[in-house]
């Protein structure tokens, strides 16, 4: 084992040198033309991955020369992409106002089902135009369904717009977005491979919610005091250790009943919000999460696009990517107006709610490996996460600007 890591250790430590210093220039360019410095990551991403540095130097040197994801070195700048997506998420928990966050809770849930419902019959109906099958154009709905709150987050810090009214709402239905996409995850699994039933489809429903009513019941009771306990002990740094174990094991546990770890982890913030401590974590995660992990995960996610994939894609790519830049969009906002926010403030609820990631593709990857439709949809399916993706962060600068600022 030694000798294996002797071997890996040098192109590890070259991808990770080259992702942060791609992922700086990314974020100085972004900020030189007034963007968020997420785009720029974005596209130094595509910048180093196969679609741009691979081609060119194909063609340049005969030999492809990228981040390649698929090596092992690309496989562990993966696994530290993760841990950076969770503590970005576990950072916007730190730093929710709970009364203010509970506020939001009507407003969210009717803004993530109208965006989900809105998203999946797009997507389902235009599907069944192009004379996909019935469970087919489902799996393509349900690409479309879920959204993914990480770009969104990081980019309302950026524009510094998380901590209002409209910030807390569209987290708060990215919460409940994601649970209802597991939802749907689970019934397409079941009639992809023949075994849904009514009694599992409850039983993984109780599941979720039983995991939420737990971690948030003992987590407010208990992290606030363990916090506080920890920190009197003598010992370097243990209440960031500490907080950061809660933190991976309240995500181990939400991965394993279904749950994206992304949200476990938003979740461990918020029970840790309340904690004497909260201000000085907060500070303590934001410099380990943004000076290493954070901008390693928008790089991967650029990074792991191949544009080339998508030559082989139908018409139906192209018409999923318009409609991935609407349907949110049209859904939420919908919800947002029905919820009492205002022209302005609904659609940048919609624009907020935009962007796909990791459900997207899992739920292409599980239609693939069971054979309901072709490895297209995987193509597919990347485009929808690349257009959201890089669209949304110039989109919500654009609709906040005017906003109220948050409150400091």
């Amino acid at each position: 084992m030694a000798v294996e890591i002797s071997q890996v250790l040098p192109s590890v430590l070259l991808y990770l040198g080259i992702i942060l210093i791609a992922a700086k220039l990314g974020g100085v360019l972004a900020a030189k033309i007034r963007q968020p410095g997420v785009l720029g990551e974005l596209v130094a991403g595509i910048m180093i991955g196969p679609s741009v540095a691979g081609w060119l130097s194909q063609r340049l040197f005969g030999t492809a020369l990228f981040i390649n994801l698929s090596s092992e070195a690309g496989v562990f700048m993966d696994v530290l992409a993760q841990i950076g997506i969770i503590l970005l998420l576990f950072l916007a928990g730190l730093s929710i106002d709970v009364e203010e966050f509970k506020k939001s809770g009507k407003p969210a849930a009717i803004v993530a089902v109208t965006g989900v419902i809105t998203a999946f019959l797009l997507g389902f109906g235009v599907a069944s135009l192009l004379n996909w099958a019935p469970l087919e154009a489902a799996f393509v709905g349900a690409i479309l369904a879920a959204t993914s709150v990480g770009i969104t987050v990081r980019t309302l810090m950026d524009v510094h717009s998380l901590h209002t009214r409209v910030g807390m709402t569209i987290l708060g239905a990215a919460v409940i977005d994601d649970v209802i996409a597991i939802v749907i995850l689970g019934v397409l699994g079941g009639l992809a491979f023949g075994g849904l039933t009514s009694l599992g489809l409850a039983e993984n429903i109780a599941l979720i919610a039983l995991f939420f009513i737990v971690v948030l019941f003992i987590g407010f009771k208990t992290m606030p005091r363990l916090l506080t306990f920890v920190g009197r002990l003598r010992v370097e740094e243990v209440t960031l250790s500490i907080a950061l174990a809660v933190v991976f094991l309240i995500g181990a546990l939400a991965e394993r009943i279904r749950i994206a770890a992304l949200t476990g982890a938003f979740v461990a913030g918020l029970v840790m919000s309340r904690s004497p401590v909260a201000e000085s974590l907060r500070a303590k995660v934001s410099t380990v999460g943004y000076g290493l992990f954070i901008p390693i995960f928008f790089v991967v996610m650029g990074a792991r696009t191949d544009l080339g994939a998508l030559t082989g894609a139908c018409s139906l790519a192209v018409a999923l990517a318009i409609i991935a830049m609407f349907d949110k969009v049209a859904g939420c906002g919908i919800g947002a107006l029905a919820s009492g926010f205002g022209v302005k403030d609904s659609l940048r609820v919609g624009v907020g709610m935009m962007p796909r990631a990791e459900i997207a593709l899992v739920i292409a990857a599980m239609g693939a490996s069971t054979g309901v439709i072709g490895a297209e949809l995987l193509s597919m399916a990347v485009m929808v996460v690349l257009v959201t993706s890089l669209i949304t962060p110039a989109l919500v600068k654009l609709a906040f600007k005017g906003a109220p600022p948050e409150k400091k």
